[in-house]
Order: C-alpha cells, then sequence, then structure tokens
C-alpha cells in the first residue's frame, strides 16, 4: 500500500495528469453538444410523429458520440499519463534503485499500473457527469445499455495503460515511451481505414485486432464474451511484456527472445478469443435480438447455420445486412457461421458484377436456400424452411423512442456545463492538489 500511496500522489500531484483531464472533458463536453443539437433537430420532426419518434434511441444518438470523443481522448492524451509512472522513474535513473529497495518488480510495477489507469479514470468524470445532466434535462439512457458502453471504454483504458507500461519497459526516456504508444495506437487506426473499402478487402483479418472492432459491439449495448476476453488477454499481454522490459538482470538476447514469445502467446490468445462469439442482448426491450419465439426455434434447429454473402464490402447491402440480420441471428445463435466469398480474392472487384452478386445463400444443415434480399425476415423464413420447420410467430416489439429538444435555457446551461463546467472543475482540482505539495 506505500508503494501504490508513493505512485498515487506522484501522478496527482502533477499538473499534467489534471491538464490531460481537463482537455479531456473539453474533447467530451464538444462531442456531447453536438450530439445533442443533431438529436435536437431530428426531434422537433419525430415529436408531432410517432413512427419517427421510434427511431429515437439515445444509446446511439448521444452515448455513442460522446463516447467517441471519450475514445479520441483517451487514444492522444492518455499516452501522455500513462506512461509517466515508469517513464519518468527511468529517465532519472531511479527505477533501479527502486527495485532493489522494494525487491519485487512486480509489487512496483502493479503500484504503477494501477496509479496509471486511476490518472486515465479522471476521464470518465465528464462523460458520466454530462449524462446525469441529460437526465436532469428529461431526457433518457438506458442503465444497463449505458454501462456496458462505459464498460467498454473501461476495458480500453486499461489497455492503453497496460501498453504505455510496456513501451515504457522498453524505453529510455519520457518522450520516447510516449512517442511508441501513440504509434502503436495509430496502427489499430490504420487497420480501421480498410474497413468498408473493396479494395482493402484482403486486411479483413487484420480487422480482428482493431480495437474499435471489439469497442463498437458494447457502444450498441452488446456484451459480447469474445471481445471482453480479447481485450484482457491483449492487456495482460502488454503487461507481462512489461514486466519483462524492467528485468535487467537478464541478457539482452534472453530478454528478447522472451518478449518475442510473450508476442506470439498473446497473438494466439487472441485469435483464440476472436472465436467466442457468445453475445448478450443487453438493450432495453432487447430491441437488437429477434422475437423471442424466433430465438427459440432458431436455437432448436438441428446442425451447422451458415451465409454465403455475395456481395462486396462498398455496397450498402452489405453494410445493412451486417448491422441487421446478421447481429440478430448470431445474438439467437453463437454458431453462425459467416462468409464473404469475394473479399477472398486477390484483385480488387469493384465495379465487376457477375450475374450471382448479390446473391444470399443459406444453409441448414445438407440443406440451402438463396435469395437477393437482405431482409432479415426473409433469411430468418428461409432457414426454418429449409430446415422443413414452421416459423414462429413475429410480434414486433415497438421501442417506444425517446425525442427530445433541448433549446432555450436547456441549452444554454448545456454549453456551460460542457465547455466551461467540468474543464474548469478538473483545473481547479489540478491547482488544488498540486498546491499542497508546495
Amino acid at each position: 500500500m506505500a508503494m501504490l500511496r508513493r505512485e498515487l500522489a506522484i501522478v496527482f500531484r502533477a499538473r499534467v495528469t489534471w491538464l490531460q483531464a481537463a482537455l479531456s472533458a473539453l474533447l467530451v463536453g464538444h462531442s456531447f453538444v453536438l450530439a445533442t443539437d443533431l438529436y435536437s433537430a431530428g426531434s422537433r420532426s419525430a415529436l408531432a410523429n410517432s413512427l419517427m419518434s421510434r427511431e429515437f434511441d439515445p444509446l446511439l444518438g448521444i452515448v455513442r458520440p460522446t463516447l467517441g470523443g471519450l475514445y479520441f481522448a483517451v487514444s492522444l492524451l492518455g499516452a501522455l499519463v500513462a506512461v509517466r509512472p515508469l517513464a519518468i522513474e527511468k529517465e532519472r535513473r531511479t527505477f533501479h534503485s527502486l527495485l532493489l529497495q522494494t525487491g519485487s518488480p512486480t509489487h512496483v510495477l502493479g503500484a504503477q499500473a494501477a496509479a496509471g489507469v486511476l490518472s486515465l479514470g479522471l476521464q470518465f468524470i465528464a462523460p458520466i457527469g454530462l449524462f446525469i445532466v441529460w437526465v436532469l434535462m428529461g431526457g433518457h439512457l438506458g442503465l444497463g445499455e449505458t454501462a456496458i458502453a462505459l464498460f467498454g471504454q473501461l476495458l480500453y483504458v486499461i489497455l492503453v495503460a497496460a501498453v504505455a507500461m510496456a513501451a515504457a519497459a522498453w524505453t529510455t526516456t519520457l518522450a520516447q515511451a510516449a512517442t511508441a504508444t501513440i504509434l502503436i495506437i495509430a496502427a489499430s487506426w490504420a487497420i480501421d481505414a480498410s474497413e468498408g473499402f473493396a479494395a482493402l478487402a484482403w486486411l479483413g483479418r487484420a480487422l480482428d485486432w482493431s480495437v474499435s472492432t471489439h469497442l463498437v459491439p458494447m457502444e450498441r449495448g452488446m456484451l459480447p464474451l469474445g471481445a471482453c476476453l480479447w481485450m484482457a488477454i491483449a492487456s495482460a499481454g502488454a503487461f507481462a511484456i512489461a514486466y519483462l522490459g524492467t528485468r535487467f538482470d537478464m541478457l539482452p538476447r534472453r530478454r528478447m527472445f522472451l518478449a518475442m514469445l510473450l508476442v506470439a502467446m498473446t497473438v494466439a490468445g487472441g485469435t483464440m478469443a476472436n472465436r467466442f462469439r457468445a453475445v448478450c442482448d443487453c438493450t432495453e426491450f432487447n430491441r437488437l435480438s429477434l422475437p423471442p419465439a424466433v430465438v427459440t426455434g432458431l436455437r432448436e434447429l438441428p446442425g451447422a447455420i451458415a451465409l454465403d454473402v455475395n456481395l462486396d464490402l462498398d455496397d450498402a447491402r452489405r453494410r445493412q445486412l451486417e448491422i441487421d440480420a446478421i447481429t440478430k441471428l448470431r445474438l439467437a445463435r453463437s454458431d453462425l457461421e459467416v462468409r464473404t466469398p469475394i473479399d477472398e480474392t486477390s484483385a480488387p472487384v469493384t465495379g465487376e458484377r457477375d450475374d450471382g452478386y448479390g446473391r444470399i445463400t443459406i444453409h441448414v444443415g445438407d440443406q440451402t436456400r438463396t435469395t437477393y434480399s437482405t431482409s432479415r425476415k426473409e433469411i430468418v423464413t428461409l432457414m426454418f424452411e429449409a430446415a422443413g420447420r414452421p416459423v414462429p410467430d413475429w410480434p414486433e416489439v415497438a421501442y417506444p423512442g425517446y425525442p427530445l429538444v433541448v433549446d432555450g435555457s436547456r441549452r444554454t446551461l448545456t454549453l456551460l456545463v460542457a465547455y466551461i463546467g467540468f474543464p474548469s472543475a478538473c483545473l481547479l482540482a489540478g491547482l488544488w492538489a498540486t498546491r499542497t505539495v508546495r
């Protein structure tokens, strides 16, 4: 506990810690204001139309854009803070003496990792506070789905802290550690750039190693066990590499060999985690799931279920199919296999359309059916038809929707809280914390 108190004092009595929290609050507040304005603009029309109001989902309209600002802030500002506990000790050449005093590298790194995570945790002040402001203004938020979205960001904070620790352990200065961390994070963004472009379809496998790929389901209110396990394995692997980097009593060649082995083990563990496709629907009214009777019927279908989707990445129909039908089907059948033959071709196919383009082939056991429709009801109906079973009742549970217009004094209050309130609170807290040292 003494070591943890020491590291917490070093982190929270540094002005840069509170400055990054204030900058993050400003970025998150700006995202919240933009999301609120767009949500209000659409709500003006929806309040007069009950059908349109069903499309107003606060999770997608408010929570997800706000957490997008948090993701950006953690990615850029987090590296500057998470590397400090270890990088400063190494830059000042006091880390070795600290290890000799404690006699336990694990103890030292554990305390520094906890301090790094807690320092990044300051960035959660703004989004949680703004969500409370949204509720106080009359807005609606589903507790479970919002908690899952925040939980995904917490996993990302832990991952950034782990990567920062690993970078600091294998470098000698704060600048080198921060730069290495940002480059690793930028590599994940580069992988994200391949999504949605047919010419980059050969990078489809690399998307399994994108952080966004694992965060998006949680931002939509789902809890994918495989994604959580992937984040945990990646974080544990980074912490293990950080521990190895601090073992100055080992020969450099041995340390390098063990580091490469740890990287290989982390990659293998992440690959295995991606195969766990069990997903829990944590949204209100289970609105991402198919009707309960249909879900029960799909789970009772014998044999494996697979889809062959003959659509390229640039086609909007494929995107709609993945968001709507495939997501709902995987919530019912986690063993659903989706194959995209066009992605496996080595040459770009944009603009090429053969006679079978757009066809979706449905395999249920040894039976097949084909369709050119991306409707989830059509696809589910063909699945039951292939299995020789009647389609269960399909009652539609209407999501009520929660439109809200924020204008007048409420919008002024939103601007003050988002742009001045939370950033100023972080700065004032930082001035108080750093002043106590003097």
